[in-house]
């Protein structure tokens, strides 16, 4: 069920990055969905899953969107595997976590892309990237984060939590005396 969520987080991150958003809003500084579902499965999952959602989605966002094919999956694999590594540290129950996180990760992500296009040889203006696209996109890209990790982590977690109480308080031991019954009247 787990991988399925994941499949299917990155189809409509896919689906949302190079469709929806660029239609609803052209030429305006946009959120980076598949970075945010990268770095939503890294938190959550750790640095394997979170560099191969990045991988996956990077790699399918730079075809689709006809990026510099490999650096938005090489900046989002090194953002998810630096994520990754401190994810046994993070308090994950809080929507604070994820927004920080992502928030500066998107920050190095940022930078990371900038860095691998222009060695590249593609022209940045510095100070647009750095004082226009690097705050709105941070910004935004915390708010689908934390958007993506509550539906991906707090809401089914919160489910199966509800799950636990409502069975735990007389559905068990209800359970294990009618097995008991059925088992003594053989």
């Amino acid at each position: 069920m787990k991988r399925l969520r994941i499949c299917l987080g990155i189809l409509v991150a896919l689906v949302f990055q190079a469709a929806v958003v660029p239609a609803l809003f052209p030429r305006w500084i946009v959120p980076d969905v598949v970075f945010c579902a990268s770095a939503v499965a890294a938190i959550t999952g750790g640095a394997a899953v979170g560099v191969l959602v990045a991988l996956v989605g990077g790699l399918m966002q730079d075809a689709l969107t006809g990026a510099f094919i490999g650096a938005n999956a090489g900046a989002d694999m090194a953002v998810a595997a630096a994520i990754g590594m401190i994810q046994p540290e993070l308090f994950k129950e809080s929507l604070l976590t994820p927004a920080a996180v992502i928030g500066l990760g998107s920050i190095a992500r940022e930078l990371v892309y900038i860095f691998v296009i222009w060695s590249f040889g593609a022209a940045v203006d510095m100070g647009r990237a750095l004082f226009v696209v690097l705050p709105w996109v941070t910004v935004m890209n915390c708010v689908t984060g934390v958007l993506i990790y509550r539906w991906y982590y707090l809401v089914p977690r919160a489910r199966l939590e509800a799950g636990r109480a409502g069975g735990g308080a007389g559905g068990g031991g209800d359970a294990a005396g009618a097995g008991r019954a059925r088992g003594a009247g053989r």
